[in-house]
């Protein structure tokens, strides 16, 4: 049954939503074993759709939405809107050529324990790597432009839960170039920090939330960047108003001018496949090749 206050309907389900609106997208931001379901039946109503990262449980699920947006010729983006905040300024860095050829690739992010919700239950899609992992993932395959052709991990998960506790990462990528991380629910408050390496200097971000976070830049190609200098972004009112707008923004863009959008389907699918290699490696104890890069339905 739908409830309206104040101009805003709310129903107890998505099929419900869809048979009573007329609407053109759908926005789902649900826990992570949710997604693709949700997702393809919006798709196969004829809906565009902006799905929450990491976009499926895994890569099985991400290609059959991937490929259902494609077939349904509707817009389907993934929100991994650490690109649309702090990482946009790493990335931006990157492209006036501030680290030349990118050569390496170090990271960590942290949550406070996941005890409790669909956060704790292996089912549901809980633990840190699907959480918060997969941004420094996305941000790896962003930065370098290709896609790892091994991966090895170490993932130790808890006793009580199931879910990955602290995992580390590491990704080879073609002519030496590697990515190396740590994730994990063991830390005392939220926090992540990435840096990339190159043979002409080296780009740092370090943050402790959504929208206080510094850039640190050491590069030889750009002369005002000679010594490492520090930039702070001016500090915005809310992650909302820096990250999503720009992102719903974007989503809104690429429906209007029928073009892919910034962080396609194809994109969330890279990141889940990388997901599934640093499970199968962290359980089999040896690196896993992913061999050829992934085709795009698009």
């Amino acid at each position: 049954m739908a409830a309206f206050d104040e101009g805003v309907s709310s129903f107890e389900s998505l099929a419900d939503l869809l048979d009573a609106v007329d609407i053109d997208a759908v926005l789902i931001a649900t826990p992570h074993d949710v997604l693709a379901p949700l997702a393809l039946s919006a798709i196969r109503a004829g809906k565009h759709v902006l799905i929450e990262k990491p976009m499926a449980l895994n890569e099985a699920q991400a290609k059959e939405v991937e490929f259902a947006a494609a077939s349904a010729d509707v817009t389907c983006m993934v929100g991994y809107s650490f690109r649309y905040g702090m990482a946009r300024h790493v990335q931006d860095l990157l492209a006036q050529g501030a680290v030349g050829d990118v050569q390496a690739i170090t990271g960590s992010i942290g949550t406070p324990r996941l005890d409790s919700g669909w956060f704790a239950q292996p089912e549901s899609g809980g633990g840190p790597l699907l959480f918060v992992g997969c941004h420094l993932i996305d941000l790896a395959l962003w930065f370098v432009a290709e896609e790892p052709a091994s991966v090895w991990a170490d993932v130790h998960r808890r006793s009580d839960t199931g879910v990955d506790d602290t995992s580390t990462i590491h990704l080879g990528f073609g002519e030496g170039r590697v990515a190396e991380f740590l994730v994990t629910q063991s830390a005392a408050s939220f926090f992540y920090d990435l840096q990339v390496i190159g043979r002409s200097g080296s780009v740092a971000l370090r943050g402790r939330n959504f929208v206080q976070f510094e850039v640190e830049v050491h590069s030889t190609a750009i002369a005002a960047y000679r010594e490492p200098t520090i930039i702070r972004p001016t500090m915005q009112r809310d992650h909302i108003t820096t990250m999503l707008v720009p992102e719903l923004a974007g989503f809104s863009d690429a429906i209007e001018h029928r073009r892919p959008p910034a962080i396609t389907a194809s994109d969330g699918r890279r990141v889940l496949r990388v997901l599934d290699a640093v499970d199968e490696s962290g359980r089999m104890r040896q690196a896993v090749a992913l061999g050829t890069p992934l085709l795009s339905a698009y």
